[in-house]
């Protein structure tokens, strides 16, 4: 159980990355470029030499990340961090909407890193991160934890109590969407 407090640990401060890197790069975007056609313009042209020396990897919403984590497929220890810069750019300059496939796929690769870095099954850490990176992302602590039990079955439900419950902790009040009510104290 301490492996997956750990995890917990790890997923919450990877969501919480997420959330807040977003942020503050979408204020730094838009002080740099305030055209919005511009800021897209010359950062997406920055952003395709990128996924193009990544050879496609990281482009799209990550399924192909999250098949690799379920199949057993090679999962390198840095997939989950540059599926998440990436992500983070395309939408810091204004593209809209991706965010939740992405975050599972983030999430899911990470999983997969620690499981195998902890001696632990990697495809049930990499369920584990799956949910617990998007609770932590956008804030959430009851859908996380449905996802698991929806998407991945009952057997592990213990550990997505946990590891959910200590990422949302961890996300700080922070959230992808800014238009959610956020509490002041949260209920956890």
């Amino acid at each position: 159980m301490l492996l997956v407090i750990i995890m917990g640990i790890l997923f919450g401060l990877a969501g919480r990355l997420f959330s807040l890197s977003l942020a503050k790069l979408k204020d730094i975007f838009k002080k740099r470029f305030a055209n919005p056609y511009k800021r897209i313009g010359f950062i997406s042209i920055i952003l395709v030499i990128g996924l193009m020396l990544c050879q496609g990897r990281y482009s799209g919403l990550g399924t192909n990340l999250i098949d690799l984590s379920f199949h057993q497929g090679i999962i390198q220890n840095y997939d989950w961090l540059l599926k998440l810069v990436f992500t983070i750019v395309t939408l810091a300059i204004g593209f809209q909407g991706g965010e939740v496939t992405p975050l599972f796929a983030i999430g899911a690769s990470l999983g997969y890193v620690l499981g195998g870095a902890m001696g632990l099954n990697p495809v049930v850490t990499a369920s584990l991160g799956y949910a617990a990176v998007f609770g932590s992302a956008t804030n959430t602590l009851i859908a996380p934890m449905l996802i698991g039990l929806e998407v991945f079955g009952s057997q592990n439900m213990t550990m997505f109590v946990v590891v959910c419950i200590i990422a949302y902790v961890l996300n700080g009040n922070k959230s992808i969407y800014s238009a959610q009510e956020i509490l002041k104290g949260k209920l956890v």
